[in-house]
């Protein structure tokens, strides 16, 4: 007969099992919304685009970041200029510039490419592309003549003469998605000012008026045999799609979404993807105004300033002191402000998180944590979680693939840094409201996984781990072994789990690459 002490500790362990499900559920169900809006916004942001006239592919070259590998390729000085890259030939020899690509480009619907550009003496413009990886290389040599004065020139790549580099016979470029490249040469000395470059259809594409929520020209997944060819091939044999509204399955995963919006741009670059049952309205929502970021962010200053010149080592509020060490990571991570285009309010935010929490730590010093570990088990225990890993790995991953050791170095240093907040800062801060220790678990791990947003499957892995390192942390609180074995589970799952099941170790913005 069970006596009423373990009834209640099967009660406490079947909430707590209870609540680590709801996390997980609820981690998946954010991560499933953000990706569906996202998807829509992207949607309707290349429909406006279309719709305007405007191109789809475009580079802005400002700066030498603004070119793949961040520099010239050949003898040329590169600086920058309000109008564009400021380019100098050193001896007359051709050099080349690449033009990032992010995504493939449509260049059998898109084939003339504008450039803006001023040159001091006449040259020569060339082009090349690579479809893919492991395609060949094609070269157009003469494609234009750069003459002094010239402000915009505009060239039909399907007009060109294309040689591959053993002088063979190439088609113009269809689908393009690993290298395109101008290639520029001028006298010795002479400057070229490039300041554009964009490609543009010879006719706009049909657009639909409207776009409800089961308009659809291709559902996904195709039927079987149909669709499954290279893009090449189905660009080439005249696909009449050009940017046709692609319908992503009604219950498929984030990272099934995603990897299916992928696979359908390399056959239709220009292809609108909107998840299932997800209308579509013809207009922009209105951004919001830029200076908006920054009143947030000096709020929040403020907010950080306010609470420091009020602390005290007998003045405490526990509570308080989460909610604004969470804040910042939240509002740039969470919030999609790390990205491409990364907010400098949202980095500033999280800066001043970490150093907010750093200096509360050291006013409260002594602190009731060590870094290392004192015995064997405070390095052992937290390293279960590895095998895990490894299962896992060995389930649904593939072979290893070697990471950079400079990268490597520099994640254990990041793990570091992010056991010390959530354990060091923020779960000693929830020990000190007297929560109960299952309690104080879940909410610390609760906001690790949040800390991962979008990235559903991501998310719901740190949680599960995160669990059980602030177990391992509240009954040795030794941080070095949790950090180590973070970066060490980490660094294995990004060898040889993401792909599939997990589809990168990016956050915020960056999950949609």
């Amino acid at each position: 007969m069970s006596t009423p002490r373990a009834r209640h500790r099967f009660a406490a362990a079947a909430g707590f099992v209870v609540a680590v499900l709801l996390l997980l559920w609820a981690m998946a169900a954010v991560s499933d919304w953000i990706t569906r809006g996202r998807l829509a916004d992207d949607a309707r942001q290349g429909l406006a685009t279309l719709r305007d006239g405007q191109p789809l592919w475009q580079w802005t070259l400002r700066r030498p970041a603004d070119l793949v590998a961040g520099r010239a390729f050949g003898p040329v000085d590169l600086a920058s200029d309000p109008a564009g890259l400021r380019l100098t030939s050193r001896n007359g020899s051709a050099f080349e510039l690449g033009l990032p690509l992010a995504e493939p480009a449509d260049l059998a619907h898109w084939p003339l490419l504008r450039l803006r550009l001023h040159s001091d003496a006449a040259g020569q413009l060339g082009l090349s592309y690579q479809a893919g990886e492991f395609s060949q290389a094609c070269l157009a040599l003469g494609a234009a003549r750069i003459d002094p004065g010239t402000e915009e020139q505009v060239v039909d790549l399907h007009g060109l003469s294309w040689r591959s580099a053993t002088g063979g016979i190439c088609r113009p470029p269809t689908v393009v998605s690993y290298m395109l490249r101008l290639r520029l040469q001028l006298p010795a000395r002479a400057t070229v000012v490039v300041g554009q470059a964009a490609l543009l259809a010879r006719q706009p594409p049909d657009l639909p008026r409207s776009i409800s929520a089961d308009t659809a020209d291709v559902r996904l997944p195709l039927p079987a045999g149909a669709g499954h060819g290279g893009s090449d091939a189905a660009v080439a044999a005249g696909d009449p799609l050009v940017a046709p509204l692609v319908r992503l399955p009604r219950d498929a995963s984030p990272e099934a979404m995603l990897a299916l919006r992928d696979l359908a741009r390399q056959r239709w670059p220009a292809a609108l993807v909107l998840p299932a049952g997800q209308a579509l309205s013809p207009t922009l929502p209105g951004s919001m105004p830029s200076w908006l970021d920054w009143a947030t962010c000096g709020a929040y200053l403020a907010w950080l300033a306010w609470l420091t010149w009020r602390q005290t080592r007998e003045r405490t509020r526990p509570a308080v002191e989460v909610a604004a060490i969470a804040a910042g990571p939240l509002w740039l991570i969470a919030g999609l402000r790390w990205g491409p285009q990364v907010s400098v309010p949202g980095v500033i935010a999280f800066v001043a998180a970490l150093v907010f929490g750093g200096v509360s730590e050291w006013r409260r010093r002594p602190v009731a944590w060590t870094w290392l570990g004192e015995r064997w088990p405070d390095w052992l225990w937290p390293l279960l979680p590895l095998p895990v890993a490894a299962a896992l790995m060995l389930a649904d991953g593939h072979g290893l693939i070697r990471l950079d050791p400079r990268h490597v170095l520099a994640y254990f240093g990041w793990a570091l840094l992010q056991q010390w907040a959530m354990l060091g800062i923020v779960m000693g801060r929830l020990r000190q409201t007297h929560l109960p220790g299952p309690v104080l678990i879940l909410v610390t791990a609760g906001l690790f996984g949040l800390l991962h947003t979008p990235n559903g499957s991501l998310m719901q892995l740190c949680l599960l781990a995160e669990l059980w390192w602030a177990w391992c942390f509240l009954r040795s609180p030794r941080l070095l072994p949790v950090a180590i074995a973070h970066a060490t589970c980490a660094l294995l799952v990004e060898s040889g789990l993401t792909g599939h099941l997990l589809r990168s170790l990016e956050v915020s913005a960056r999950f949609f690459l």
